[in-house]
């Protein structure tokens, strides 16, 4: 029995229901089918996902604050021995992640061996660039107003995209490479073409060769001790200009490059940022003596090594598919302490002290430490203010036990162990929302983390008499910096043929504060490939620099 158009067209049209708006797609993706009433909402939302999604972010932001405010009062409080601070907030991160590499090696399958056969010189170069960075925090940073500080990292974002821009471009393969080394000893004139669409490897070479429209075969089985393949070519190639020769790789031409790695809104945001920093330094930029913008300058320099890192590290990081992160938090925490021993000098040069003396040094940074000792005393001819040290006061009086609180109300080892409980839950906490929730969530939290750590520097109640005014170019500074990081956060968007250099299966840094990078992460076995946090003073630098993609965590 066949049926009528009516009788096919009706259920049709019984079982259509129109597309759920934009809103209601998400209402559902957080909560499923809509409850019933505001009451079933909420119980739904307290104890479901967007509920602890909500109660990650309240912590991030908060904690975040509290990371930043507290890495200047451990800074207060050995302010003589930063140093040793550097050294020591690396050294902490070693035998906690070894212990869980030893754990995760011996009761899970965590670790693979595609992980343990990744070549260890990687993680060295990661730790050499992580140890200069965090001298430079630590050390560099001991007389830079907290302030200033927060805003002085926000200069990773235009640093790591110079870097990125110069680095990853890419060059092609290395038969690529041997070919324009060979068209330039023969002092071919060439044009090179539109990239390749497909990326070249060894094996397979995909790179084309015309002159006048006609495509040249062979060159891909040249030997160097056999350049006769390509003679008919030079002779023809050598009559014509450069227009009429063209290569074609899978290289991409810097006009190129630079129109497609980054958006135009990218560009913007980070020169934007880079104004509101010229702002920010400016009162001490045009102070004749010229003493306090010699400090901010070597903090700012931090930025260069995190840059370098965070590209050295989506490099290193492309052939392998997975990565535990607390095996690579150990190796590079390890090689990050190990290089830090030999930048004693450079430690030695900023902080006034002969090279001789960083032993002692040393060892009275870890008794200040551990038995809050002082060992620099008024007696000495040292100042108690609260505007002690450099650029244009005497050096700063001891407060190892707190006993001077307009140097430090704080003992040393309650301040670095107050700092370390804020770094590390808040790296932990960086790790949650970006498995809960994605990264454009952690940028969002980390942006409102700038402006409340601003306010925080100038409670008197949190940083006591190193309380700051809030002056008019801070303010002036931190508007256009924080509308940069916006422009270049959130208003970014990607050409379609713009590479993703932090896309899935690649590595995102995730930080905020500094020293070394002894990066840190989640202990709940988050096995989070796409994600390196860090140790210390990393935290703050690294989270300014992404550039983007959607890290992912797997548990």
């Amino acid at each position: 029995m066949s049926l009528t158009d009516e009788e096919v067209v009706t259920p049709l049209i019984k079982e259509y229901t129109p597309p759920l708006t934009l809103k209601q797609r998400i209402s559902r993706s957080i909560y499923g089918d809509p409850p019933q009433s505001l009451k079933q909402r909420f119980k739904l939302f307290v104890s479901g996902k967007a509920g602890l999604l909500a109660l990650y972010l309240i912590l991030v932001i908060l904690i975040g604050t509290g990371n930043r405010v507290t890495f200047k009062l451990m800074q207060f409080a050995l302010t003589n021995y930063s140093y040793f601070v550097s050294q020591l907030t690396t050294f902490i991160y070693v035998p906690v992640s070894f212990a869980i590499i030893w754990f995760k090696f011996s009761f899970t399958n965590d670790i693979t061996p595609e992980m343990t056969k990744f070549p260890k010189y990687r993680f060295a170069v990661m730790g050499l660039l992580d140890s200069l960075q965090g001298l430079l925090i630590t050390v560099g940073g001991n007389y830079v107003p907290g302030i200033m500080q927060s805003l002085l990292l926000q200069g990773s974002v235009p640093m790591t995209m110079l870097c990125s821009i110069l680095i990853l471009r890419p060059k092609g393969c290395l038969k690529c490479q041997k070919l324009f080394n060979i068209l330039e000893s023969e002092r071919v004139r060439y044009k090179l073409g539109s990239t390749l669409p497909a990326t070249c490897t060894d094996s397979k070479c995909l790179a084309r060769i015309s002159v006048d429209g006609r495509e040249i075969l062979g060159w891909q089985s040249l030997n160097e001790k056999n350049p006769a393949d390509l003679s008919l070519f030079y002779a023809k190639a050598s009559l014509h200009s450069a227009s009429d020769v063209q290569v074609v790789t899978s290289a991409r031409p810097w006009g190129t490059h630079l129109k497609t790695f980054y958006s135009l809104t990218q560009y913007i945001g980070a020169a934007v940022i880079l104004a509101g920093l010229v702002v920010s330094v400016w009162p001490a930029l045009s102070d004749s003596g010229g003493g306090q913008f010699q400090w901010d300058l070597i903090f700012f320099a931090a930025t260069i090594p995190t840059a370098l890192s965070a590209v050295y590290k989506e490099i290193a990081f492309r052939e392998i598919e997975d990565m535990d992160v607390w095996y690579l938090n150990g190796w590079v925490a390890l090689y990050q302490f190990y290089f830090g021993l030999f930048y004693a000098p450079l430690a030695a040069v900023m902080s006034d002290l002969a090279i001789r003396d960083i032993p002692s040094n040393l060892w009275n940074g870890f008794l200040c430490f551990l038995l809050s000792s002082n060992f620099i005393t008024p007696d000495d001819g040292c100042s108690s203010a609260s505007d002690c040290g450099p650029p244009s006061n005497p050096t700063c009086c001891d407060s190892c036990d707190g006993s001077l609180p307009d140097v430090s109300s704080l003992r040393a080892i309650y301040g670095v162990l107050l700092y370390m409980a804020f770094n590390l839950s808040y790296n932990i906490l960086l790790v949650l929302v970006i498995k809960y929730g994605s990264a454009a969530l952690m940028y969002v939290a980390s942006t409102i983390v700038l402006p409340l750590g601003l306010v925080a520097f100038t409670i008197p109640a949190l940083m006591g008499s190193h309380a700051q005014p809030f002056t008019k170019w801070n303010g002036a500074g931190l508007a256009v910096v924080l509308f940069g990081l916006i422009i270049y956060r959130f208003f970014a968007f990607k050409k379609k043929d713009q590479p993703t250099p932090f896309a899935e299966g690649d590595k995102v840094v995730l930080s905020e504060a500094s020293t070394p990078s002894s990066s840190l992460s989640s202990p709940a076995q988050l096995k989070a490939p796409n994600i390196q946090l860090t140790s210390p003073v990393d935290t703050q630098l690294n989270s300014s620099s992404n550039r983007g993609g959607n890290p992912t965590s797997s548990s």
